[in-house]
C-alpha cells in the first residue's frame, strides 16, 4: 500500500459555509461500506460535508482531552476517515505547537479537499504557535503507523459505515478497532461519535476489545437537528 504523507504548518479561520448534517442510522444500503462509493462521491461532490456530527460541537467536546496533556508532551492525534468534514479545520484552531494532527482517509480526493481548504491564502496566524498537520492516504484495517504512538483517535462515522457491510461488517470493524488499539499509546483514547444507542454500541465495543484492558464511557451531544453520542474508550 502506498502511503503519501504531506507536512504543513497552519492556523485557520472558521468556515462560513452552511453546515449540513446527515445521519446514517436508517440507511440500509451497504454502499457506505465500500471504497468505490466514497471514491465516486468525492470525485462528484468534493465539497464540505459532515456526516452526523456537528464539527463545532464535536471540537468543543474533545478539547478537555487535549487540555489534559502537559504542554511539553507531544500529542499525536488521528482523525480516522477525515472525509470533507470541517472538523480538522475547526480543531486546528485550538492546537498548540506540541500537536501533530494526522488527517487519514482511503480516498485521495477528500485529502486534496482538506489540504486546499485548510491552506487558503492569507489565513495563517503567525502570532501563535502552530501545530503540524499531515495528510495520510491508507487503509484503516492496516494503519501505516507504529504501535503505541497515538494519543487520541477520532472516529466520526467510520465504524458506522463499515458496519453497513452486510457480510463482513463486524469482521472489518473488529479489524479497524484492533488497529486503533495497536497504535494508541497507554492511556490513549478512542473518541467515537455515532448515533447508535449505548446499549448497542457499548456491547459491541466490549466484544471487540474483550482481550484488552479498557474503560468505556459516553456522553450525549445534541444540536437543534438531532442528538448523538461520544464514546470514550481508554486503553489502559
Amino acid at each position: 500500500m502506498l502511503t503519501k504523507v504531506l507536512f504543513r504548518i497552519f492556523m485557520i479561520k472558521r468556515t462560513q459555509n452552511v453546515l449540513t448534517l446527515a445521519s446514517t442510522r436508517h440507511i440500509k444500503d451497504d454502499s457506505l461500506s465500500r471504497w468505490e462509493y466514497w471514491n465516486q462521491r468525492y470525485k462528484k461532490r468534493n465539497e464540505a460535508f459532515d456526516w452526523l456530527t456537528d464539527p463545532y460541537l464535536t471540537v468543543q467536546s474533545v478539547l478537555p482531552y487535549l487540555e489534559e496533556t502537559k504542554s511539553n508532551d507531544i500529542i499525536n492525534l488521528l482523525d480516522l476517515g477525515t472525509g470533507t468534514s470541517r472538523f480538522p479545520s475547526e480543531l486546528s484552531k485550538h492546537l498548540k505547537n506540541n500537536s501533530n494532527l494526522f488527517c487519514f482517509d482511503y480516498v485521495n480526493e477528500c485529502l486534496h479537499f482538506q489540504r486546499s481548504s485548510i491552506f487558503q491564502p492569507g489565513i495563517r496566524d503567525t502570532s501563535n504557535s502552530l501545530p503540524r498537520i499531515m495528510f495520510v492516504c491508507g487503509d484503516a484495517e492496516s494503519l501505516p503507523f507504529k504501535s503505541d504512538t497515538m494519543s487520541i483517535i477520532f472516529d466520526k462515522g467510520t465504524t458506522d459505515s463499515l458496519l453497513k457491510d452486510k457480510f463482513k461488517g463486524k469482521e472489518r470493524t473488529h479489524s479497524v478497532l484492533s488497529e486503533i488499539f495497536r497504535v494508541l499509546c497507554t492511556n490513549g483514547k478512542l473518541l467515537q461519535f455515532t448515533d447508535e444507542d449505548p446499549d448497542v454500541r457499548i456491547s459491541f465495543l466490549e466484544e471487540s476489545c474483550r482481550n484488552l484492558d479498557i474503560s468505556i464511557s459516553y456522553k450525549i451531544l445534541s444540536n437543534k437537528s438531532f442528538e448523538y453520542f461520544m464514546y470514550t474508550v481508554v486503553k489502559k
